[in-house]
């Protein structure tokens, strides 16, 4: 494991901005493609949450069937809107807010939202936006106790010295049941198992900690968390997959990659995969979900 006063020299590259969507070889059926997928999702989130363009519209139940019907990308287009899109907005802190897409969404929908992250690039880029952005660790921010009704943190956990000491310092800023939300790569998952030392989920030497749901409990647990609960997502698969086909394939991954459709095929069948193994095993995808209330 690196030392701490040397874990930057991992992030000297490190792509902070890069979605997980896969991306796919630009040609002009993959565009249109593209744009129907895009429409569907942004139906979807208009129908699930009233959120986006399509809010307001009665074709947007219409247009949301496939996604419903499927159900491999509800995951990825309900978190974190589930979590934001609900009455009694306050105070949302979100760590490793990268460069505030997140917060961005809190705003519209009508939290207090602000972030923390230790890449100055993505925290310059965020309040160029004019989002609140704070550069650092969380620990050395000096935040109230009990300031936030939720905090969320995206895959970051797995990339902290002292997790428990983390999820300490979050439920100091929390108040009184207020939630804590946390992703992050599952090591109990089927694409683990099935890749082996090339899963994308591994990512060394960023990755300090992969977790299992049992100790990730264990962890909430030990940071004081009384009210724990743990799932299994899907929203990481298809990008994992395909990044871990090229690992296999070359030694490396790269976020942002151009892949070939079959690929991105390939992604999607692993996704509906683990869908179907969470029918019997509710924690085989490859992204874990833990909710804890202070």
């Amino acid at each position: 494991m690196p030392i701490e006063e040397d874990i930057q020299k991992a992030y000297d590259r490190y792509p902070t901005h890069a979605a997980l969507d896969p991306v796919v070889e630009p040609h002009e059926t993959a565009m249109l493609s593209h744009r129907a997928a895009n429409l569907l999702r942004s139906a979807y989130r208009a129908y699930r949450f009233d959120y986006g363009d399509g809010a307001g519209k009665p074709l947007r139940r219409l247009l949301a069937v496939p996604i419903l019907l499927t159900r491999i990308e509800c995951d990825s287009l309900d978190i974190p809107l589930r979590y934001l899109a609900v009455p009694g907005k306050g105070r949302m802190l979100d760590v490793g807010c990268s460069d505030g897409y997140v917060l961005k969404v809190a705003e519209e929908l009508g939290w207090n939202a602000e972030g923390v992250d230790f890449d100055p690039q993505a925290v310059a880029y965020a309040t160029r936006k004019g989002l609140k952005a704070r550069l650092g660790r969380l620990a050395d921010q000096h935040l109230p106790d009990d300031s936030f009704d939720l905090v969320l943190m995206s895959h970051v956990i797995e990339h902290v010295h002292h997790p428990v000491a983390t999820l300490d310092e979050i439920r100091r800023v929390l108040r009184p049941g207020g939630m804590l939300v946390v992703t992050t790569p599952n090591a109990d998952s089927w694409g683990h198992r099935h890749f082996g030392r090339f899963w994308r989920g591994l990512e060394p030497p960023r990755h300090l900690n992969i977790f299992t749901a049992a100790n990730l409990l264990e962890l909430a647990s030990q940071a004081g968390f009384a009210d724990r609960t743990v799932a299994s997502t899907l929203r990481i698969t298809e990008h994992g997959f395909v990044q871990s086909r090229l690992v296999r394939r070359t030694g490396c991954g790269e976020h942002g990659h151009t892949i070939p459709l079959r690929d991105a095929a390939c992604g999607r069948l692993a996704a509906f995969a683990e869908s179907l193994m969470r029918l019997w095993n509710p924690l085989a995808a490859d992204e874990l979900l833990l909710e804890a209330r202070k």
